[in-house]
């Protein structure tokens, strides 16, 4: 299936790990409960009732070396400081902020455009899918008036 990057706009209520794992719910309740699975994902005959039984398979050659190619694939939240490593989500810093977005207070708007700057190419822009695969990062968004209201997580899966 080769690599893939992928990214989620969540609400935010002050807990990285609760939002991470509402997306994580919704993505697949997405795939799995209402059918969008992308083919070649479940096993033969294998049905899914929660996203622990997915978990569970992490461990089955075929399906951790292909994964879901979404935010499914990370699951745990490290320290910012921490070492990006398979399956996790690292908040960036105030310093990685200002390097991507040109601020430590993103918002929404900021995060879009740097989405638009990396698919356009342009110089300076591939630090956003700088973390390795099998990892994501997140940053909590700002609105106008400086509140935090969703958090964005995007990373890449795949190999």
């Amino acid at each position: 299936m080769g690599s893939s990057s992928w990214q989620y706009i969540e609400p935010y209520a002050g807990d990285v790990g609760e939002a991470l794992t509402a997306v994580r719910q919704r993505e697949f309740e997405r795939l799995f409960v209402h059918g969008v699975e992308g083919d070649g994902l479940l096993p033969a005959g294998r049905s899914f009732a929660s996203i622990a039984d997915l978990d569970d398979l992490w461990e089955d050659e075929t399906f951790g070396s292909e994964g879901t190619h979404t935010i499914i694939d990370v699951w745990e939240v490290i320290d910012t400081e921490a070492y990006d490593d398979d399956h996790t989500v690292r908040p960036l810093s105030d310093d990685e902020a200002i390097e991507i977005f040109g601020t430590a207070e993103p918002t929404q708007e900021d995060f879009q455009r740097a989405i638009e700057r990396y698919r356009a190419r342009q110089p300076g822009s591939g630090e956003l899918w700088e973390m390795p695969r099998w990892s994501a990062w997140c940053r909590q968004l700002k609105s106008t008036d400086s509140t935090t209201t969703s958090i964005a997580f995007w990373g890449k899966s795949g190999d």
